[in-house]
């Protein structure tokens, strides 16, 4: 699912955000593009800031309903957020105030780049002031070549807040569902997770 999208053009008839297709695709489910993005806004920028300039409302009835019926329907349900937890949904709500409303726990999805492990705690410190569970995080596009600092980053960052380290997925010249699959599969923890979601 994929609660919130803004884009500054529509990806195709049938979803209007390529994001959206891509999970779509990767789930192999046939849902509607109404049922995994009920919020999407033609203008790339936050939603609040998207929804004031285009005069439109963001209904959070409307993701809340059809949260429900994904829920129900399937055994777990993986929720894409939109750009960062900070990022605002409303006047008085952030995604990470979703987050929470949904009782959802987090994979964070960061990277070795300068400036990672300031975002990188910073989003977990904030997830635990909401107390929402850090289920680990994916380092996403590690070089081929790394630098001395990009391969110490992960550690770093697992020493700093204690999180796991869920899978590292270099930069891939052929990145495809089977590719990242590959590498997500191998890691232990993701199955773990997987299966306490399952049974949950």
């Amino acid at each position: 699912m994929k609660p919130f999208a803004t884009s500054s053009s529509v990806y195709s008839n049938r979803y209007r955000s390529s994001d959206t297709a891509s999970l779509a695709k990767a789930a192999d489910i046939k849902e509607s593009d109404e049922i995994l993005n009920p919020i999407f806004l033609p203008l790339p920028a936050s939603p609040l800031v998207a929804a004031e300039i285009l005069h439109k409302t963001v209904d959070m009835k409307a993701v809340s309903k059809k949260f429900s019926v994904l829920k129900k329907k399937y055994d777990f349900t993986l929720v894409e957020g939109i750009g960062g937890v900070m990022v605002p949904i409303t006047k008085k709500i952030l995604l990470l105030d979703v987050m929470k409303g949904m009782k959802l726990p987090t994979i964070i999805v960061s990277s070795t780049r300068l400036g990672s492990i300031n975002h990188t705690i910073l989003t977990i410190n904030a997830c635990k002031l909401k107390k929402i569970p850090v289920l680990g995080i994916i380092f996403n596009q590690m070089p081929k070549n790394p630098s001395i600092v990009e391969s110490m980053t992960p550690g770093y960052i697992e020493k700093l807040t204690n999180a796991t380290t869920i899978s590292i997925i270099p930069f891939l010249d052929d990145c495809n569902f089977k590719n990242v699959g590959m590498y997500l599969g191998r890691a232990s923890t993701i199955k773990k997770i997987i299966s306490r979601l399952t049974l949950s």
